[in-house]
């Protein structure tokens, strides 16, 4: 018998199943137009724009033909937009796809065409703004990567059994009603390899080729579990390895700040032996390097509870370290791939932000340690952004720190899930729907990035410590608020 071919009839329907693909033409060409209207201006009147006639005045045209030229672009993509989504409600999916490569591949090739153009007669030098080649362009990269290879991850992850059922997989902590796709882990550091293979100088540097074999442990691990839950001892063993081979490639800690006082130096506990040279081990730099990449890996997970939220604290943690790192980028420039890297994560993030908000169609699963994992490091690559780390991921860390002492005065091992996260808490007793927590938990990490991006020293210090006491009171209160609403949960 021949299977029923599901049709999407809503618009909303439509709209969901081809807006990846239609988030991707809109940002090239948005990219393109700005592209012209940033050059148009030093461009001569008359432009090579006839390749195929004889070397003359018959190959030239008005430069305002290259808008023509873009509007056409732009007609070709409205086109192939409302084609694919006559055949998505049809049921036939793998055409509406093609009408959506088929745009991407006449934009590209359009673009390429517009830019031999104009770099071939402009009375300037082309310079693109630093701001926009180090975290913009790669920003955008990742997040069109994400967009593009997230709905093959999913069909893999369904294909080959890495779900979530919730009939089946009995964790106390599962807020998910259906079975769903698990590897969101896998996306994530797709979007930011495949890239970074371009725009980053991996091969040259050691720290980056540790950090991104410790990220891609931490996916594969993820997929592991996935596919069969890992005994969380099991997954701690394996995390101390991943935290080790950042660490082995010079990432450590040298200072911790103070902002009422000396820096705490740890370089100058060390070991030193004589081996083909001298060379020196700081284990305290060591030890405390491997302690935060551990913790900040495992807390920011806590907050992978909920549809949503866990995209918007690697978003605004990695754009803040991009921003921080920019602003010192004359005192240290080496800084530059750092910056791309944190970019790159930013932009990760924004296209998992597509799969895993309310509803989500994509569990980030136990991979997501591999974006804490790169969050860390980055931070501690010039020591005073752990400050600024802590500040922006104040949630995750505080909620984290009440889960290890709660559990432990349970008797019960850290590692051990629980219903009583604060996206729990705010969802079962105060009757949020998952939108709201997701919200909740963007707009708060934005407002502590801006704090950490602003301010410095005692006044970041300050602005810290009132916020854990105004996130220790909400969560006190939260404690005495009514009972379970776990119905409302949507």
């Amino acid at each position: 018998m021949k299977p029923r071919i599901k049709k999407l009839g809503t618009i909303r329907d439509l709209f969901n199943e081809n807006l990846p693909y239609m988030i991707v033409i809109a940002i090239l060409l948005l990219s393109l137009a700005g592209y012209i209207q940033e050059n148009f201006r030093n461009l001569p009147f008359q432009i090579p724009l006839y390749y195929g006639l004889a070397w003359g005045p018959q190959q030239l045209g008005p430069r305002n033909y290259l808008w023509i030229f873009y509007s056409i672009l732009v007609l070709i993509g409205i086109i192939n937009s409302v084609m694919s989504m006559i055949e998505t409600r049809k049921g036939n999916y793998q055409i509406s796809k093609l009408y959506h490569y088929f745009s991407f591949f006449i934009i590209v090739t359009g673009s390429v065409f517009i830019h031999d153009t104009i770099s071939s007669v402009t009375l300037f030098n082309l310079e693109v703004p630093m701001i926009l080649r180090l975290i913009i362009l790669p920003m955008l990269a990742a997040g069109i990567t994400v967009l593009l290879v997230t709905p093959l991850v999913i069909k893999l992850a369904r294909r080959y059994g890495f779900m979530d059922d919730p009939l089946a997989h009995k964790h106390p902590g599962m807020l998910i009603k259906k079975p769903t796709p698990r590897a969101g882990g896998l996306a994530y550091y797709l979007g930011i390899i495949i890239p970074g293979l371009v725009v980053l100088p991996i091969l040259s540097s050691q720290k980056l080729i540790g950090i991104l074999i410790g990220a891609a442990i931490c996916v594969l691990v993820g997929l592991k579990d996935d596919k069969k839950d890992i005994h969380p001892i099991t997954r701690l063993l394996v995390q101390i390895l991943t935290v080790s081979i950042p660490v082995l490639s010079g990432i450590i800690l040298l200072y911790i700040p103070n902002p009422f006082g000396d820096a705490v130096v740890l370089d100058q506990y060390r070991i030193t032996f004589n081996f083909l040279g001298d060379h020196s081990v700081y284990y305290y730099s060591v030890l405390v390097a491997m302690l935060w990449m551990g913790v900040t890996m495992n807390f920011m997970s806590f907050a992978n509870g909920s549809d949503g939220a866990y995209a918007g604290l690697v978003f605004v943690a990695s754009f803040v370290i991009a921003i921080v790192m920019f602003q010192t980028l004359d005192v240290d420039p080496e800084q530059a791939m750092f910056i791309k890297l944190a970019a790159l994560s930013a932009g990760a993030a924004i296209g998992m932000a597509y799969f895993t908000w309310p509803p989500q169609k994509l569990l980030w699963g136990f991979g997501a340690t591999s974006a804490g994992l790169i969050i860390a490091a980055l931070s501690i690559i010039g020591s005073t952004k752990v400050a600024v780390m802590l500040l922006v991921l104040l949630i995750p860390f505080f909620d984290g720190l009440v889960a290890v002492v709660r559990r432990i005065r349970r008797g019960q091992l850290p590692f051990w899930g629980d219903r009583e996260h604060l996206h729990h808490k705010l969802l079962f007793r105060l009757g949020w729907n998952k939108s709201k927590v997701a919200t909740f938990y963007w707009a708060s990490s934005i407002m502590l990035g801006v704090v950490g991006i602003l301010t410095s020293g005692k006044v970041r210090a300050l602005w810290a410590l009132t916020m854990v006491g105004i996130f220790f009171l909400g969560i006190a209160a939260l404690n005495f608020i009514g009972k379970d609403k776990e119905a409302t949960v949507k």
